[in-house]
């Protein structure tokens, strides 16, 4: 899946069906990225790393060129030598990418299991937890979740708590829509407007702003 979401701004999801080698096959790696991937020795996050590099140079054109990606010192991927900013989400089979030239962005996907009811209370407030329907409480605590994620990825500067700093205000669930939300962390205050969609057994959210 790959789309238009605002102006100089896409999204794409990649379903890994593939091997490594055949992914490795289609990318333009340097030693250093090459001897990282050898040292990775779970196969499932070998492919995340694999496909969400093959996703960048996809959205970028294929361009015949090596693109220059590391993280910061705070852990966001950068790529270097192109005019993007990009965030990057994988979970199970799905790797998801957000890249723009005009704008900083954060997106985040995961697989719907009912074992995030155990951990709702560290990273939902009172009242976000008041607004739950138990008609489709497992998916709201996913927005919720996928949500707060993006919002943090686009942050960009780690040092935030979940249930302390970022907050969202109640919604109706349905299959996609839109959410709004605020970062608040010591003098910094961001309001952000983030888009989620269920896609099969996985939830997305991702948000974009200057």
């Amino acid at each position: 899946m790959r789309r238009d979401v605002a102006e100089q701004t896409q999204l794409a999801i990649w379903k890994i069906e593939e091997s490594s080698h055949w992914f490795r096959s289609q990318l333009m790696l340097d030693d250093r990225e090459n001897v990282l991937i050898d040292s990775i020795r779970h196969p499932q996050r070998k492919l995340h790393w694999l496909s969400s590099r093959l996703l960048i140079r996809t959205l970028l054109g294929n361009p015949a060129t090596f693109i220059h990606l590391e993280s910061d010192e705070r852990g966001k991927p950068v790529v270097h030598n192109f005019p993007v900013t990009i965030s990057i989400s994988h979970s199970f089979e799905l790797s998801a990418l957000l890249m723009s030239e005009k704008n900083n962005v954060g997106v985040d996907i995961e697989k719907i299991d009912p074992k995030i009811e155990r951990i709702r209370n560290k990273f939902l407030h009172e009242e976000e937890l008041n607004s739950i329907s138990e008609g489709h409480r497992l998916e709201q605590l996913y927005v919720y979740w996928c949500a707060k994620e993006a919002m943090y990825k686009w942050y960009g500067r780690r040092q935030l708590e979940f249930r302390e700093n970022l907050f969202l205000n109640p919604f109706h669930y349905t299959s996609q829509g839109t959410i709004s939300g605020i970062i608040r962390k010591d003098e910094f205050e961001k309001e952000l407007s983030i888009s989620f969609e269920e896609l099969g057994n996985y939830m997305m959210a991702y948000t974009l702003a200057k």
